[in-house]
């Protein structure tokens, strides 16, 4: 593994990400969003999918999102028990989603993934169908094996099944209603899912952020879990169903270990995607997609590539909108023609766009962010080291003095 500056052993986190909006779903917004961060050197690092539902989802996963980050970042704990500290973040977040979004996050929510890494550590948290995965390389055959680092919450999960039932909800299938004989019979069919005690509800997760219709069945803890990460940990995964859906863990680490460049591992990883939902339904719906891809190898000595994630994850936070020197996207073979979607919103990268402008990813590149970004209000929720970035007082890399426990320690 590399070894940042400080002598303390550990890889090095460069991140990408890119986001499609979907369509066909008579939505004209993207309901997934994303969080991306590292420290000037790489030793430390946050990233984060979230996927909301419901008619509130965009809102319910862009507030989730910044508020678990800053949670996380001002947890006292952070250092000495970063699973706990995680735990803690989306107890908090939750709790704020009840106190500020009650009626709107009443039959919407969001699911959670974010992985932390700090050095030759790794935790990640998860509540809902988004997905981790681990990339490691065996380096004798140069081959890459899968390993997943969250398992998806459905409710059709022996273990989750068990935990609602407990609860008093009940786990079933939609009912459809079909013509018969001159009357109607109603059928059931597609994933099973949670409901009250009224057979109400009908949501294909056992866990999510927000759904406060849905508690105590549908829990918002999460799950987490721990890593001591060894040399041959290259990789990380992020997704949302978007990407699971039709796309397996080991293809999406096998795409990303061929690119040198997150942006485009996340890019590819992306555009597959899309194009086997624009095959299955020939074209007439894909879901909203999002990968964050994070590489956990060194970082050679001089590179940007560390230095510039942090600027532009703290740009993306800020929601100083799109980079000028964005790339262009992926031809499409089917389906829409893609185009520029929206800035970020909050503290968090996301993506929107009106119902025109379906299909173009967001992925995060170099840029040069405004000074004037320090001013904004939403620096509230970022660490001091992350703002003195963005405003251009100090240099890439260079440490900066703070009370946050992002910023203190290598």
């Amino acid at each position: 593994a590399g070894v940042p500056s400080g002598g303390l052993a550990g890889p090095r986190a460069v991140y990408g990400a890119y986001t499609i909006q979907n369509f066909g779903k008579n939505s004209n917004e993207n309901q997934d969003a994303y969080f991306t961060s590292a420290n000037p050197n790489g030793s430390k690092s946050f990233v984060g999918v979230f996927d909301g539902h419901g008619e509130k989802g965009k809102r319910m996963s862009n507030f989730a999102s910044a508020a678990l980050a800053r949670h996380l970042f001002s947890h006292k704990e952070l250092h000495a028990d970063p699973a706990a500290a995680l735990e803690s973040a989306y107890k908090a977040t939750q709790d704020d989603i009840e106190r500020r979004h009650g009626q709107d996050a009443s039959q919407s929510g969001t699911t959670a993934v974010a992985a932390y890494q700090h050095r030759d550590r790794l935790f990640v948290a998860n509540v809902g169908d988004s997905r981790a995965v681990l990339g490691r390389c065996d380096t004798g055959r140069r081959n890459y094996s899968a390993v997943d680092l969250s398992s998806d919450h459905k409710p059709s999960r022996p273990d989750e099944k068990e935990r609602v039932l407990a609860a008093g909800g009940h786990v079933d299938q939609m009912a459809f209603p079909v013509l018969h004989n001159g009357g109607v019979r109603w059928i059931r069919g597609g994933p099973e899912r949670v409901m009250d005690r009224n057979g109400m509800g009908g949501l294909a997760m056992s866990r999510s952020l927000g759904d406060l219709a849905l508690r105590p069945y549908v829990s918002s803890k999460p799950e987490v879990t721990e890593r001591r990460l060894d040399s041959k940990d290259r990789l990380l995964v992020l997704g949302s169903d978007g990407i699971w859906d039709h796309m397996s863990s080991q293809e999406a680490v096998d795409i990303a270990a061929r690119h040198s460049d997150p942006n485009n591992a996340a890019r590819e990883i992306s555009s597959v995607a899309r194009q086997r939902w624009n095959e299955e339904t020939e074209g007439l719906m894909s879901d909203d997609i999002t990968a964050v891809v994070v590489k956990l190898g060194s970082t050679p000595p001089g590179s940007t590539l560390a230095p510039v994630a942090a600027t532009v994850g703290c740009l993306r936070l800020l929601g100083c909108g799109s980079p000028s020197n964005e790339p262009p996207p992926p031809p499409a073979s089917t389906g829409p023609t893609a185009t520029p979607s929206g800035g970020a919103r909050g503290a968090a990268a996301s993506s929107s766009s009106s119902g025109a402008e379906r299909g173009r990813g967001t992925p995060i590149t170099s840029s040069t962010p405004p000074a004037a970004a320090a001013a904004s209000p939403a620096t509230a929720a970022l660490p001091r080291a992350c703002l003195r970035q963005v405003a251009g007082a100090a240099p890439p890399g260079e440490a900066a003095s703070s009370s946050s426990s992002w910023a203190r320690g290598p």
